[in-house]
């Protein structure tokens, strides 16, 4: 029965990372977005990001939460790991995250908005948006790098080295332009501003071609790293179909964009996306991280049998009431609005 209770909550660890990235990635790369957009587009760039992120701005963290609550209780030992190793950048992505929601709430919900206070929100919520994004995707590729270590008695060794080199700050770029690539998906379907739209259209084909551009060079830093992160992706056969997947998925992109079905750019560019992220997830499966001490497996990891029986009960409930209960929240938010 524990390869069962492991088994699922691996589906609910790649369901929460895929919503997570999918959903709450959008919502950094609208912030994202703000920071590139002509200035003479910036207030019509504000008033969809409000629109848009309203009801959910802080659901999607939703995701990130059952997640960190999976790990601790389903595969403490390397949850022990992770928060050890990698102390500095967990830290920095908590910073962004709270900096990004305060100054969020502050320019939607200020009850005096003057000229200077509603600069200084903005500033704050697309300099988090982009830190955040980028320790992301630190955090994601030091989980693969195999300088992992918490035993150690040197602090470089320890709190440093695991994350700190040219393949995570790559890996962070990647993130930042993948969130960006999806905000701009999603929101071209949300404005009525048609220099707005014409400006997302534009851009979106552009941020594709960087996310090819930066993952060949994330593909390229790998060859540093101790666990040839390269190699072990052309030898799975799973992360290759994933990879030809999201290839193909380009076309239709693209044929979408040129016949105005945004819908289906929002929905071919939310699959692309977890293609990839399936992609590295399958990399060294089995293994939930790599260590200086060898791959540590999901079913190493596992807590014992009693604390998934329970772990996978609560999820398995929690997902009647989560979804129903998103979806009543979108539903009569988009009801007002329309």
């Amino acid at each position: 029965m524990v390869d069962l209770y492991v088994n699922i909550l691996i589906f609910f660890i790649s369901a929460s990372a895929i919503l997570y990235v999918a959903l709450g990635g959008a919502d950094f790369g609208a912030g994202i977005l703000e920071w590139i957009v002509p200035k003479e587009l910036k207030e019509a760039q504000q008033n969809v990001i409000n629109k848009a992120m309203g009801p959910v701005w802080e659901a999607n963290h939703m995701w990130l939460i059952i997640l960190v609550v999976i790990l601790f209780m389903g595969f403490p030992k390397a949850f022990h790991v992770i928060v050890v190793s990698l102390h500095f950048p967990l830290v920095a992505l908590l910073v962004g995250i709270v900096l990004r929601g305060c100054a969020f709430t502050f320019r939607h919900y200020d009850a005096v908005k003057d000229e200077t206070s509603q600069k200084a929100y903005s500033f704050f919520f697309s300099l988090s948006s982009v830190w955040s994004s980028i320790w992301l995707g630190v955090i994601a590729a030091s989980l693969t790098r195999g300088l992992l270590h918490a035993k150690g008695q040197d602090p470089y060794e320890i709190y440093l080295e695991p994350w700190f080199g040219l393949f995570p700050f790559l890996m962070g770029l990647f993130t930042l332009t993948i969130f960006t690539f999806l905000a701009c998906s999603y929101l071209i379907g949300e404005t009525r501003d048609e220099r707005l739209k014409s400006y997302y259209q534009k851009l979106v084909p552009i941020l594709n071609i960087g996310v090819v551009l930066l993952g060949g060079l994330v593909f390229l830093s790998s060859y540093l790293e101790p666990t040839q992160f390269m190699n072990s992706f052309f030898t799975s056969p799973f992360s290759l179909a994933c990879l030809f997947l999201a290839s193909v998925l380009f076309y239709f992109i693209w044929f979408y964009f040129k016949y105005f079905s945004f819908w289906m750019v929002r929905v071919v560019a939310a699959a692309q996306v977890s293609l990839i992220l399936m992609g590295w997830f399958f990399v060294h499966w089995p293994n939930l991280i790599e260590t200086k001490e060898g791959g540590l497996s999901f079913y190493e990891a596992a807590a014992p049998e009693p604390t998934l029986k329970q772990l996978v009960l609560a999820l398995v409930i929690g997902s009647f009431f989560i979804f129903p209960s998103l979806f009543y929240l979108l539903n009569i938010f988009k009801s007002k609005q329309a």
